[in-house]
């Protein structure tokens, strides 16, 4: 079975966990430093604090922004569902905003529909690396006296006019997790030309403690996963687990087993900077790579697949190849899956996070979620599968015509 990611996993990061677990915390506190220095420097921005996770770190935004109960945020209408308990237990109101059916981004247009006198942030997603219209979007946003946040958790490398994204609205931020550009299993990082949000963030953060341990634990959970896999044993329990209502039963236990992982939000520690800072001096040269796979697979898709646009602004990253199917993805994904070949679908892609809120006016949104395919994609895929994914998705949507 080939899958939809891959982790990579290298000898040093095995010796950097053994260095983090016997070091002194002085060298936990340079190592972070060194990090958020380093990160700073290739956004562009005078601040880059690091965090538990994504996550965390937009929970730090929007307290250092002053949301309280009763506001409202402006939230992508496709996008990750799990952002939106965070933001209900605030007591503040997500109110969607519907996305481009090209980019699956949202657009100044469907922004300026949800703006209120309720309104006290917008946050954008740069959707799978590709960057929204975050000029226009913060234009719009500062006449109304609102900040904007990025999501940037896919879009590290991507680029407007040489500008980093992320260095565009009053705060960004990045998420660390095992399959995104700069892998530290776990951890985010809050970046803002803010002085006074980040001396607020970084108040709320210098009480945490720095615990190595819960870092190299989910680093070997993510090994233990990976090895999975690649067993021969991942075809059946691939089938197993994502076929039919079993798929999103499944999702949900592994988002909760992973949040259990987790554990409360502590401090990111001198094991996930070391990674980070390693890289983080890759990153560039690994987009590179995926970039150019990428394009190699898209030229050469069958024509029932339509590939979220990437060219309309800026400079993309490469997270995932995700492409709309005209058909039924879920026959597609079970007919790939008896040929050998992993398929996400539906919420594995991303949420109809409107949907999920109870509107029915997003059908960017809607239809973004009903046809959303990933195809498996990751920078040190060989030529031979390739071919072979590209030869089943032409033979399985040849069937099902």
């Amino acid at each position: 079975m080939i899958p939809r990611r891959r982790i990579v996993f290298e000898f040093d990061d095995l010796a950097d966990a053994v260095r983090a677990l016997l070091a002194p915390p002085e060298r936990a506190e340079a190592d972070v430093a060194a990090f958020e220095r380093a990160f700073a420097r290739r956004v562009g921005v005078p601040h880059a604090l690091a965090t538990a996770s994504g996550r965390d770190a937009l929970d730090l935004i929007l307290d250092g922004l002053g949301l309280r109960a009763g506001d409202e945020l402006i939230v992508p209408a496709y996008t990750l569902g799990e952002l939106l308990p965070l933001i209900a237990a605030r007591g503040i109101v997500a109110v969607p905003a519907d996305t481009d059916p090209a980019s699956l981004n949202v657009t100044p247009d469907s922004v300026a529909r949800r703006l209120g006198p309720r309104t006290r942030a917008v946050l954008v997603v740069h959707l799978l690396g590709a960057p929204c219209d975050i000029r226009a979007i913060c234009a719009l946003a500062d006449e109304h006296g609102v900040p904007v946040i990025e999501d940037c958790a896919h879009a590290l490398g991507a680029r407007i006019d040489g500008c980093s994204v992320g260095a565009f609205g009053r705060a960004a931020l990045f998420s660390l997790e095992a399959t995104k550009p700069v892998a530290a299993f776990g951890g985010g990082v809050c970046a803002t030309t803010d002085d006074a949000l980040a001396a607020a963030i970084r108040a709320r953060l210098s009480g945490r403690r720095r615990r190595e341990w819960p870092a190299v634990r989910k680093a070997l959970v993510k090994f233990a996963e990976e090895m999975v896999v690649r067993s021969p044993a991942y075809g059946f329990l691939a089938r197993l687990m994502f076929s039919g209502r079993r798929a999103g039963r499944f999702d949900r236990f592994y988002r909760r087993a992973h949040e259990r992982v987790r554990g409360v939000a502590g401090a990111f520690t001198g094991f996930q900077a070391r990674l980070a800072l390693r890289r983080l001096a890759r990153v560039d040269a690994r987009d590179r790579r995926l970039n150019r796979l990428r394009d190699e697979l898209v030229a050469r898709l069958p024509a029932r697949f339509v590939v979220q646009r990437r060219d309309g602004i800026g400079t993309p990253a490469c997270y995932n190849l995700v492409a709309l199917y005209d058909g039924d993805v879920v026959a597609l994904r079970a007919a790939a899956q008896r040929a050998g070949l992993d398929l996400g679908i539906g919420g594995e892609v991303m949420d109809d996070t409107a949907r999920m809120l109870g509107f029915d006016d997003c059908p960017g949104a809607a239809h973004a979620y009903s046809r959303a395919v990933q195809i498996p994609l990751h920078d040190r895929m060989s030529r031979r599968r390739r071919e072979r994914i590209l030869a089943t998705l032409d033979r399985v949507t040849g069937e099902l015509r």
